[in-house]
């Protein structure tokens, strides 16, 4: 199935269905057609230019490409908006979710625990230094400069991720935390550190690096005159990819994750989610995670490949 069907029918388009109409907002401006918001956006690769996209836009593991390795949900993700008018917060949970589907990736159903938060706020700062002095556990094992990092960025995205090692087999992570990391109705889950492995490879390792929650925060002012649409597709990306964080690694100008780019003032923002981006999600999720970071990263490019030829027979 090419990949822009299977955007039609993640986000309910292929019978009919369209996005929710955007109620009167001052902050927003109203999204165009259901059918134009999820035009893919497609572009002339080569194989250096999709490794590089992978390169520039994957955060580099600890320890290397060799010995480290590309995190990611093991789980299904389940997003949270808040900060938002409910309307709008049903728009952008749905679409995150349908960008998810359509990058194969799982999807919990609708009464979830969350694992993915997106905050608007108003000073992306000031929120992350409260949070960093009243939940400090949301930060997991992020070292002091890492967090002073995040609270001192210019923003208007604010992002973490909270990433542990788990088991290759079982899942379970290698220490004991509780999963719920926010405080809900439920009771806590824990994990059991249960790390043991039959396998026996130099090529395949007996752990995966796993994102167990994801915290986005994006500032208020930023989101005037975009949609829900470039919002909900911006924080997905940001959300389910460990993703660079340096002015040295811009993303490409076809990417979403180049919305608040502000480095050329004339270049168009992206209206959705790339058709590289949604290749990029698919491979990531779809390849290999008990093997080093350089193998995952052949696993991707030549998913990218074969995506991309299917695609010119659509």
């Amino acid at each position: 199935m090419g990949l822009k069907r299977k955007i039609y029918i993640a986000l309910g388009l292929a019978s009919g269905l369209a996005l929710l109409p955007l109620p009167a907002a001052a902050t927003f401006t109203d999204p165009r057609s259901a059918e134009d918001d999820i035009v893919v956006t497609g572009n002339k690769t080569t194989k250096e230019a999709i490794a590089d996209f992978i390169q520039t836009t994957i955060a580099t593991p600890k320890g290397g490409k060799h010995e480290g390795q590309y995190a990611r949900f093991p789980q299904a993700i389940c997003p949270k908006v808040v900060g938002l008018s409910e309307e709008n917060v049903e728009q952008v949970e749905r679409r995150m979710r349908g960008v998810a589907l359509a990058a194969d990736m799982r999807v919990a159903a609708e009464e979830c625990t969350p694992n993915v938060y997106v905050m608007v706020v108003s000073n992306g700062n000031e929120a992350v230094s409260l949070l960093r002095k009243k939940r400090s556990r949301l930060f997991g094992g992020l070292s002091h400069y890492e967090k002073a990092r995040i609270a001192e960025s210019s923003g208007p995205a604010f992002g973490w991720k909270r990433i542990q090692t788990g088991s290759a087999e079982t899942g379970a992570l290698q220490n004991s935390d509780d999963t719920d990391i926010v405080p809900s109705d439920g009771p806590a889950k824990t994990e059991v550190p249960i790390m043991y492995s039959n396998v026996k490879s130099k090529i395949k390792r007996t752990t995966a690096k796993a994102i167990t929650h994801s915290f986005l925060l994006l500032e208020k002012d930023a989101l005037v005159d975009l949609t829900t649409v470039q919002i909900a597709d911006y924080a997905a990306m940001r959300s389910y990819i460990d993703t660079r964080n340096s002015p040295a690694s811009k993303p490409p100008a076809y990417s979403i994750l180049a919305l608040f780019d502000d480095a050329d003032p004339d270049a168009k923002q992206p209206a959705s989610v790339s058709e590289m981006d949604l290749v990029l999600l698919s491979s990531l999720y779809n390849s290999p995670a008990d093997v080093s970071a350089s193998m995952q990263s052949a696993a991707m490019l030549h998913r990218f490949e074969k995506e991309l030829t299917a695609n010119k027979d659509d």
